[in-house]
């Protein structure tokens, strides 16, 4: 193989050198301050990208939090307004059972009163048609006529 053999180094090296040259001159060095270039600048955009992305989601915290305090202070503002309203629906309520109340009372101490009205009324009518009855039996069974008077204390002496 003629790269082994030793008297062919050096055109060899002069080739390598030659050509490393023209490689590196051509090619290599006006492109690579052209890739440091893109290098730099996707840099440059990736840190510009997370600053804005750091700032979105503090933004993004700041809301959250603006909002779940508002949610709170709904939450408790909603809360209150359904004790209030629950305590006046139990005022209203109590107050309209007491009325009814004072109503039915109203209307039973009525009923009362003409029941016992009714009650005397048909004990004074038992009692007269009681002492006609019995005068009646009295006189059909033993043929005298007893005064209504007397049957009447009879009547009141055997209660």
């Amino acid at each position: 193989m003629p790269q082994f053999d030793p008297t062919t180094w050096l055109p060899q090296l002069a080739w390598l050198a030659a050509i490393f040259a023209v490689l590196y001159f051509a090619v290599i060095r006006p492109t690579l301050p052209k890739v440091g270039r893109v290098i730099d600048e996707r840099e440059t955009r990736v840190a510009g990208d997370l600053d804005a992305a750091e700032a979105a989601k503090a933004e993004a915290d700041a809301i959250r939090t603006r909002y779940d305090t508002g949610m709170a202070a709904a939450r408790d503002a909603a809360q209150a307004r359904v004790a209030a309203a629950q305590a006046d629906a139990a005022g209203a309520a109590e107050a309209r059972l007491k009325d009814l109340a004072a109503v039915l009372d109203g209307k039973a101490t009525d009923a009362a009163a003409r029941l016992a009205g009714a009650r005397d009324a048909a004990r004074a009518t038992l009692a007269a048609t009681t002492t006609e009855l019995t005068a009646e039996a009295v006189t059909r069974l033993t043929g005298l006529s007893v005064p209504p008077a007397e049957i009447e204390a009879v009547l009141s002496a055997q209660k």
